[in-house]
């Protein structure tokens, strides 16, 4: 926003608010946003950071040349970290680009939609996906289907965190997945070092052998976990489907866990890759899209 509140750029990435309207709601949240701004200046309480509601967060920087005000809105669950240098990273760019229309801005905001293409590119958190399960569940497996770079993370006690950034195809304007694996015994154990990793996913995918013995222990540790996670939804992956003679039946695995969606897979299969893509696919839809929708219908839920 420039100084005065006049939107120059905005940028929505799940609404499906045809594109009249949604500029008369951004307008409106622009409006809001700057009004907020200008009343904690007048009262002396500096520059506001951050506001916080029930569902989503409102995260402020301010470029000091112009006054010009850039906000990152966020879903609660995300890290306010990360969302923060996104901010950073996106209020310099602005800048960089379009120096000299700030400094003879007249109104007309047209020049600023080719920044649409670096916002989409650098600026969108990804969902989050965490894939959990003992040792010897395929997790690893399921990794190795998606080749290209691995950032691995090390907790306080060296215990690895494996992500890749996967695409996402037919989830609305969601083109990237962040795909988180480690071990399910390390997450319960140690689950308050790690509390915001849980804070922050989507949705939790635990991956079982589909064998009684392995689907006993993975249901006492799930048991454990479950309580731990508040807004976060969970699901099964019911690997070596292809097995016959041992492995239990998705339908009975979901009956063992209580209704939790549970998907029959064979991560050895050579469709593999696209079946788990699909099935990722649909966790999202559930778990993020039809959240956001849900929120947009009824805004106080």
């Amino acid at each position: 926003m420039a100084p005065g509140g006049v939107l120059c750029y905005s940028k929505n990435f799940i609404s499906d608010i045809q594109k009249d309207d949604n500029l008369i709601e951004e307008d409106l949240v622009g409006g809001f946003l700057n009004a907020i701004s200008s009343f904690a200046k007048e009262i002396q309480g500096g520059e506001i950071d951050s506001l916080n509601f029930r569902n989503f967060n409102f995260i402020y920087s301010y470029d000091d040349e112009f006054g010009c005000m850039f906000v990152l809105v966020i879903d609660i669950g995300d890290s306010e970290e990360e969302a923060r240098i996104k901010l950073e990273l996106m209020k310099n760019e602005f800048m960089e680009r379009y120096r000299e229309h700030i400094k003879k801005f007249s109104g007309f905001v047209s020049v600023f939609d080719e920044f649409d293409d670096f916002v989409e590119e650098n600026i969108f958190i990804p969902p989050k996906v965490l894939l959990v399960g003992e040792p010897g569940v395929g997790k690893t497996t399921i990794m190795n289907l998606f080749p290209g770079e691995t950032i691995l993370e090390l907790d306080e006690d060296l215990n690895e965190i494996i992500q890749k950034l996967i695409d996402a195809p037919d989830l609305r304007n969601i083109k990237k997945i962040t795909l988180r694996e480690m071990d399910l015994t390390e997450l319960v154990d140690k689950s308050k070092l790690y509390r915001p990793l849980l804070n922050s996913v989507d949705a939790i995918c635990i991956v079982s052998n589909s064998a009684a013995s392995n689907l006993s222990r993975t249901k006492n540790l799930f048991s454990r976990l479950k309580p731990l996670v508040k807004n976060t939804d969970f699901y099964i992956i019911a690997n070596f489907q292809d097995l016959k003679e041992y492995a239990f039946e998705p339908n009975k695995i979901e009956e063992l866990f209580e209704g939790i969606i549970t998907y029959g897979y064979s991560a050895t299969e050579n469709d593999a890759k696209e079946k788990f893509i699909s099935l990722l696919t649909g966790i999202l839809k559930k778990s993020v899209v039809e959240k956001i929708e849900m929120k947009q219908m009824n805004p106080s839920s």
